[in-house]
Parts: structure tokens; sequence; C-alpha cells
């Protein structure tokens, strides 16, 4: 009897789409080897019910075709099981699939699907919301917002995102808990990372590792509207970032108190509003098997 995979697809475009089932349909090692189903997320936490249904199918591999969101929701079932996770990057930042060099065309990541070389990684619960790249309670969160209602991606959307965000953000006091230490700040940003990727190849952890069971947080203390596009040059093309305004802490678990009553978190991209003002991050108690290239 052949294992089952289940190739789980939310992509805005129609045309990649089309590409990755005819990819699999043409391609014999596929059907050849496995009983291949193709389903389509169709709104927001689709993604979700489909994981859970090939879960529930008994699936030998589980495979999320999209951006970072797509491949948050998969994961935070797959983490609970002994399934592999495979990439096919149809987003448009890709920064998990980035950080793992996965191929952003389909026809290399499927390749790399085909060898089922695995390496487990790390995860983040964020007030019990699941996240595998990032997320935080700063800027970030008016940039992601200002993303969203952009029709058009890609790098300029991205700056425009930026300047949309810098003209509305104002910095906030955080009291930070971690390693027995108890820190005030006000930074203009404030992250917990577990990648080296934001998208786009944009970075600010650049030695990040997800297997170390350690994630990177970053304070940035410099908030002029010179200094944001400095750091959003030095992020994408892997320029010298500042030591001086750009503090990297390393922490397993770290407590996040905001000063205003409410506090709206980030997490792998998605915006969410906690009842409360704070915040706890900590390691999800398991690791994520992800399929990756072989290291050459």
């Amino acid at each position: 009897m052949k294992e089952k995979i289940h190739f789980i697809i939310n992509s805005r475009s129609e045309k990649a789409k089309l590409i990755l089932k005819k990819q699999i349909d043409t391609t014999s090692f596929w059907h050849n080897n496995f009983d291949v189903f193709m389903w389509e997320s169709l709104y927001k936490g689709h993604a979700l019910e489909l994981t859970q249904k090939a879960i529930s199918d008994k699936s030998s591999t589980i495979v999320a075709c999209g951006g970072d969101g797509t491949i948050n929701e998969v994961a935070r079932y797959v983490i609970e099981t002994d399934i592999p996770l495979g990439i096919v990057p149809l987003g448009s930042g890709n920064g998990l699939a980035r950080h793992f060099k996965i191929p952003l065309h389909i026809k290399g990541a499927l390749q790399v699907i085909k060898t089922r070389n695995i390496v487990q990684m790390n995860a983040g619960l964020a007030n019990q919301n699941f996240f595998l790249c990032n997320t935080g309670v700063s800027f970030d969160t008016h940039f992601i917002n200002a993303y969203q209602n952009i029709p058009s991606r890609g790098f300029f959307s991205y700056f425009k995102s930026l300047k949309a965000a810098f003209t509305s953000f104002s910095v906030q006091k955080h009291t930070l808990e971690f390693d027995s230490q108890k820190r005030v700040v006000t930074p203009f940003l404030l992250m917990i990372c577990n990648t080296n990727q934001f998208g786009y190849d944009f970075s600010l952890t650049p030695n990040a590792s997800v297997s170390d069971g350690k994630f990177e947080m970053i304070i940035y203390n410099k908030s002029s509207y010179w200094s944001l596009f400095k750091l959003f040059l030095d992020s994408r093309f892997d320029l010298n970032l500042s030591s001086s305004f750009l503090e990297t802490l390393l922490v397993s678990e770290v407590t996040i108190t905001s000063e205003s009553d409410q506090t709206v978190i980030q997490y792998d991209g998605e915006i969410n509003h906690s009842p409360t003002n704070e915040l706890q991050v900590r390691l999800h108690p398991k690791n994520l098997g992800i399929i990756v290239p072989k290291q050459k």
C-alpha cells in the first residue's frame, strides 16, 4: 500500500496553483510512490481544518504550499505528530523558506521534498499563539498592518508600508522579565525571532538558529526616519547592523508587559489583539520536522 502525501495549497496566484498541480500530475515520482491529495485552502483558518483532516487520513507527509501564514497554520497541528512538513513557497516574503534555502520556484521546492531530508526546528508560543519565525509588540505590528492594506506585494510595497507605519506609530514603555532579569525599555522595535528572515531577504538576526533552544530578542532604540531607512537598507542588503542602537539577546522564555491596557501582537505576520497587556513567549514543548535541502 502506498503512503499518502497531502498538499495543502493557499495562494493568490491562480497561475502558481496551476503550475504546482501540473508539476505533481505530470511527474511520475509522486503518483508512483504516493497516493496524492491536493487540497486548496479557501478561507482564513481553512488550512487548519485541512491539516487536521490530513492527519486523520494517516498522511505520511504534509506539504504546506503558500506563504508564512499558511505554513504557520499547517505546522501548528503537524508539530503534535511525527509527520514531516514540506514547504512549497507561494507567498510574498517566504521568510521560512528563505531561512532554510528552499528554492522559491515550484519545481525546485518539489525536488527538495523528494529527498525527505528532515531537520528538527524549534517553534514558539506567544500567549499560546503558535509561531515559527517571529513575534513582536512594537513597530512591526504597525508595519504588518500597513502592508496588509496594500494590494500589491514586493520590495517597494515593503518600503511604502514602512513609511505609512512610521507616521502612525509611537513608542511605549515595556517591562522585560527573562533569565532572572527585569528591565524597562522604550524601544522602537521589540521582537522575538526564531529564524534569520523576515521575508524578501530582510534580516536583523543573520546568525539565528532554529535548533538551539533559544530565541533572539532584538531591541532597537532609534526612531528617526533616517535611522529606520538605514535599518531597512542594512537588513535587506546584509550590511553592518549598528550595535549602538540594536541590541540582541538570547532567551528561551520572556515576559513582556506593556504600559497600555491592551497589547497588539504579531506572530508570523498575523495580527492579534490581546485583552491583556502581558505577552509571554516561550518555546513550544515539541519540535517540528521540516524537509529541507541537503547541505552541500
